[in-house]
C-alpha cells in the first residue's frame, strides 16, 4: 500500500531549500573562487600603473573537513643575504599560498608558505560573517589583532554594488583596513597577507574567467584583413645606428570557429645599412626580404597556440603576473609581466599590454642551494607584448611603430608610413609590376605583356563575375606577351589570373566591351 504523506511534502521542500542556502552561505564572502583571474594594482606609489593578476586554480578537501584553494604559483622577489638580490620560484602569491575555509568556524584563512631567504610562513584568520564590532586574533607570529569594523552596500565598480565587509587589523599600533566583497572577493589588503612587503594592493577590475579576461586573445588579436602593423628595430647597444630595420605585416584574413582563432598575414623585411666609415661593418646599401605568408592560431579554450615562424612559444599567453615556463632547453623562465594600465607603447596603448620577458640563472644552482633568477638585458629588448587590436606591439628587439587599422567603418592611422612604402606592395601593384594588360576595356581581345619572359608551367586563366572559367591556356616558357580572346563573350567584368606551379601569381581585372 502506498502513502503519499502530503503533509512531509512542505516540510522536505523547505529542508531542501534550507540546504540550498547552507550551501550557498559557504560561498559567500569568499576572498578567492576557484579559476577566476583576480586584478590588483597599488593604491598609491610608483606602480599604480601596473595591474598584478593571480587566481586560485586547484583546490582539495582535508581530512577534517577544511576546503583548500591553491594560488598559482610565481617568481618572488628574494630579500635574504645568501644569495644576491633576485628572484626564486616560490608557491606564494601575492596574498600567500592557500586560502582554507573552515565551515564550522565560518572563517577564511589566508596562508603563506616559509621559504628560506624570501619569507616566514605568516596566516591571517578573517570572520567577514561575524556580528559587526566582533574582535579575534587574526595571527599570532606577529601578534594582529582584526576587528570587523563594518558591513555596508557599496559601489564596488561603475554600475556594480555589492555589501562590503570592511575588517581593520592591528599589529604593533598600525592599523590596516581589508575590503571583503560578499560575491568579488577581496578588493583590498596589504601585500603581507602574502607575507610579502610593499604597499598595499586594491582590486583594478572585477574577478573574471579566461574569456572574460585582458588576456582573452579574441580581444588582443581583434584585427581584420587588411589591416597594417609596421615595427622597427630598436638597437640599444650599439653607441651609433648603423642600419634601420623595419618589418610590415598586412592582415590576410581572420577565421573564427566555435574552438579556434585563425590568422593569417604576409611579412616582409626591409634592411638599411648606413655604412659609416670606421664604425659600421656593413657597407651602404637597402636590401628587401621575400613576401612570406605566417599565420597564428591558438585555441580559444586550454593552452594551445601555434605561431609560424615565431621565437616565443605563444603557449605564454595565458601566463599571469609573475607566472613563468621554462624556455628552451630550460636555459631561462619565460615570465608574464605586469599588465600596464595607462600610458602608450609606440602606437598601441599600454593599457591592457600583456608582456612577457625572460629571467635567467643569475646563480647557478649548487646542491641544496636555491637558484635566484634575474632579469638582464632582455629586460629592455627582448620583451614580447600583446595589446588588444593591434596583435604584438613588441616583440624581440622591434617595436610597433605604424598601425593602419580599420575599427567599425573607419580607418585609423598611427606613425608614417613613409618607412614601408616599398613592402608589401598591393595586390594591384605586384600586378601592374608583373605585367601589363591593354587595351583595357577590350572588345574581340586584349593583349598582356609580361615585364619578365615567362617561366614553365604558368597558365592565364579567364573567369566571370561568377567565378565560372571561359577561357584557359598555357604560356609558353619564354614567351613576353599573349592574346586574351574575348569574342562571343557577354559584355562585362572579366579577372585575368597568371598562376604557376608555385601558386597564384596576378590578377588582373578586364572590362569586355
Amino acid at each position: 500500500m502506498r502513502h503519499t504523506y502530503r503533509w512531509v511534502r512542505p516540510l522536505l521542500a523547505a529542508l531542501l531549500i534550507f540546504m540550498g542556502f547552507t550551501v550557498q552561505a559557504q560561498q559567500v564572502w569568499r576572498p578567492f573562487r576557484l579559476g577566476l583571474i583576480y586584478a590588483y594594482k597599488e593604491a598609491s606609489g610608483s606602480n599604480t600603473n601596473l595591474i598584478h593578476t593571480l587566481r586560485a586554480d586547484s583546490a582539495y578537501a582535508t581530512p577534517t573537513g577544511d576546503s583548500v584553494y591553491a594560488f598559482n604559483r610565481r617568481l618572488r622577489s628574494s630579500a635574504g643575504t645568501t644569495f644576491p638580490q633576485g628572484s626564486v620560484k616560490s608557491r606564494n602569491n601575492l596574498f600567500g599560498a592557500l586560502l582554507r575555509w573552515r565551515p564550522g568556524q565560518k572563517s577564511y584563512t589566508l596562508e603563506a608558505l616559509a621559504q628560506a631567504d624570501v619569507q616566514a610562513p605568516v596566516s591571517l584568520e578573517l570572520f567577514p560573517q561575524a556580528p559587526v564590532g566582533s574582535t579575534w586574533n587574526a595571527s599570532t607570529q606577529p601578534l594582529r589583532t582584526a576587528t570587523l569594523l563594518s558591513r555596508n552596500w557599496e559601489t564596488i565598480s561603475p554600475g556594480v554594488e555589492d555589501s562590503v565587509a570592511v575588517i581593520n587589523v592591528t599589529a604593533s599600533g598600525t592599523t590596516t583596513a581589508i575590503r571583503l566583497s560578499r560575491r568579488y572577493g577581496l578588493l583590498a589588503g596589504p601585500q603581507w597577507l602574502g607575507g610579502a612587503t610593499g604597499l598595499p594592493l586594491v582590486q583594478a577590475a572585477l574577478p573574471a574567467t579566461f574569456e572574460q579576461s585582458l588576456y582573452n586573445p579574441l580581444r588582443l588579436f581583434d584585427v581584420r584583413p587588411g589591416d597594417e602593423f609596421g615595427y622597427q628595430e630598436v638597437d640599444v647597444v650599439s653607441p651609433v645606428q648603423c642600419s634601420d630595420k623595419k618589418k610590415l605585416r598586412r592582415i590576410v584574413s581572420r577565421r573564427l570557429t566555435a574552438d579556434s582563432l585563425v590568422i593569417t598575414y604576409q611579412e616582409q623585411l626591409r634592411d638599411e645599412e648606413f655604412g659609416y666609415a670606421g664604425v659600421c661593418s656593413l657597407p651602404a646599401r637597402v636590401t628587401y626580404g621575400p613576401i612570406t605568408i605566417k599565420r597564428w592560431a591558438m585555441a580559444r579554450v586550454g593552452n594551445q597556440w601555434e605561431a609560424s615562424g615565431a621565437t616565443l612559444q605563444l603557449g605564454a599567453l595565458r601566463l599571469l603576473t609573475g607566472e613563468y615556463v621554462p624556455g628552451p632547453a630550460n636555459s631561462y623562465l619565460l615570465v608574464g609581466l605586469p599588465i600596464g594600465s595607462g600610458g602608450a607603447a609606440g602606437c598601441a596603448p599600454a593599457a591592457g599590454r600583456i608582456s612577457y620577458t625572460p629571467y635567467y640563472w643569475r646563480n647557478r644552482p649548487q646542491s641544496g642551494a636555491t637558484p635566484i633568477y634575474g632579469a638582464g638585458l632582455d629586460y629592455d629588448a627582448w620583451q614580447y607584448s600583446f595589446a588588444p587590436g593591434f596583435t604584438t606591439s613588441f616583440e624581440g628587439w622591434d617595436n610597433l611603430i605604424y598601425s593602419r587599422k580599420s575599427v567599425n567603418g573607419v580607418t585609423q592611422v598611427c606613425g608614417s608610413p613613409q618607412g614601408f612604402v616599398n613592402l608589401l606592395p598591393t595586390r594591384a601593384a605586384q600586378a601592374a609590376a608583373l605585367a601589363t594588360l591593354h587595351p583595357n576595356p577590350a572588345t574581340e581581345s586584349a593583349t598582356l605583356t609580361l615585364a619578365q619572359p615567362a617561366r614553365v608551367g604558368q597558365v592565364l586563366t579567364l573567369t566571370d563575375v561568377l567565378g565560372r572559367n571561359v577561357w584557359s591556356a598555357p604560356v609558353p616558357a619564354g614567351q613576353t606577351t599573349v592574346a586574351v580572346p574575348l569574342a562571343g563573350q557577354p559584355a562585362g567584368l572579366y579577372l585575368l589570373t597568371l598562376s604557376g606551379p608555385a601558386g597564384h601569381t596576378g590578377t588582373w581585372k578586364l572590362h569586355h566591351e
